[in-house]
């Protein structure tokens, strides 16, 4: 009895013993989450996606701050700069100079964005509907019933006359209707309403979104002054000069892409839009914008771009017209990728262009067309952190070996 006491007592006992408790509670836990996979996974995207929902005007606010904030720095350099050399009056303080030139900044850049949002959605949907006034939902609601309806007996002709009588057109036709009568079921009066009424909400948040980052962006430097600080109090100095290293890497590798992808797709749909009006098809500056902004999704985009230059290229002429339309991007493509491509982007993210095919395969396998666009971005950044982690491995190892090969060169001598 006294030996147990004692066995008890020891450091060591007590040591061991908790480490067995420990162990076999993580392996209770991990037999418990294996057992669980399904119910655990439901519960982690239905909590993930309350969060979202929840705190989805301060994402969109961000995101929208994000991707406008070069475009304001930019303006506001220019009109700061200009108001300090026209500035008559030199007693005005400098605060209330950059404070003014900063809400201008961000004012032209919001019209400049929210100009060319208007401005390609007109474009396709005149594309779509013809002369587009907008008078009624109802009224646009049947016209695109009726354009469909246009489409479905034109297609129908084209196939009666190219395909030969027999199983081959008659699959073809049916194809076509069931196409047809989705997109009317999908498209109808009722159920636009029903669309619309649905996106009250989200366009709601989108508009507090655009708030917060009107915010965001006029006290831009407020807001990174108070990020520092509230990590001066909950990490130490050297951890939180890591995690800010590692945040300007992760926008390094983002704004780069961006940059160069953006004024990569804008070449693209200049000589698009040259292109298709060469062969005079109808919308071909909006055909070409959306092959510019399809260019983004790498491998995929452009192919997504082409599909509206041969539907609308086939409706101006023929089916020659339209394969010729896809020759003419098939021509941009080519220039793009041997020219303007390696120039305007080439390697901003460092990525292996079998690690972006692979990227953007399971990205746009999980989230769609979304998950192409954030295929490569989000790619370098995972390679950033991979980076990284070898990056310290290797200097744990030379640390490691650092004492052995002392002692062994003192061994020697």
């Amino acid at each position: 009895m006294k030996k147990l006491k004692a066995l008890i007592g020891e450091p060591s006992f007590l040591r061991s013993s908790l480490f067995i408790v420990f162990n076999a509670f993580l392996l209770y836990v991990l037999y418990f989450i294996i057992k669980n996979f399904d119910l655990i996974a439901v519960t982690a995207v239905n909590a993930a996606g309350h969060l979202l929902s929840a705190f989805s005007v301060l994402f969109i606010g961000l995101l929208v701050a994000y991707l406008l904030d070069p475009l304001v720095t930019r303006i506001d350099q220019k009109l700061l700069q200009r108001a300090l050399i026209s500035d008559r009056r030199p007693e005005r303080s400098t605060r209330k100079k950059e404070s003014i030139c900063r809400f201008l900044s961000i004012l032209i850049t919001f019209i400049i964005a929210i100009a060319a949002i208007v401005l390609v959605i007109y474009g396709f949907t005149a594309m779509i509907l013809g002369q587009f006034v907008f008078t009624d939902i109802f009224a646009t609601a049947e016209t695109l019933l009726q354009q469909l309806a246009g489409y479905e007996s034109e297609i129908k002709v084209w196939v009666s006359t190219h395909l030969p009588d027999g199983y081959l057109a008659q699959k073809a036709t049916e194809v076509v209707n069931i196409i047809i009568a989705w997109l009317s079921d999908n498209f109808s009066a009722s159920t636009t309403i029903t669309v619309i009424s649905g996106a009250v909400g989200s366009i709601i948040n989108f508009v507090i979104g655009l708030i917060v980052s009107i915010y965001l962006l006029k006290d831009k430097d407020l807001f990174i002054k108070l990020w520092n600080n509230t990590l001066d109090l909950i990490m130490p100095k050297k951890a939180a000069t890591t995690l800010n290293s590692t945040l300007h890497e992760i926008d390094d590798v983002i704004s780069l892409f961006l940059r160069g992808a953006l004024l990569d797709a804008l070449f693209v749909a200049i000589l698009s839009s040259i292109g298709l009006s060469l062969l005079h098809i109808e919308f071909a500056v909006f055909i070409g914008i959306f092959a510019g902004i399809c260019n983004v999704i790498p491998y995929f985009g452009p192919v997504i771009g082409m599909v509206p230059a041969f539907i609308m290229g086939w409706l101006t002429g023929d089916f020659v017209h339209g394969l010729l339309a896809i020759a003419v991007l098939l021509l941009v493509q080519q220039i793009d990728s041997n020219i303007i491509y390696p120039k305007v982007v080439g390697s901003s993210t460092g990525l292996h262009p079998l690690a972006v095919l692979l990227a953007v395969s399971v990205f746009g396998y999980f989230g769609g067309i979304i998950g192409m666009l954030i295929a490569v971005p989000t790619a370098g950044v995972i390679q950033v952190f991979i980076k990284k982690w070898a990056t310290k491995c290797k200097a744990k190892i030379a640390t490691a070996s650092e004492p052995v090969s002392d002692k062994s060169n003192a061994e020697t001598e």
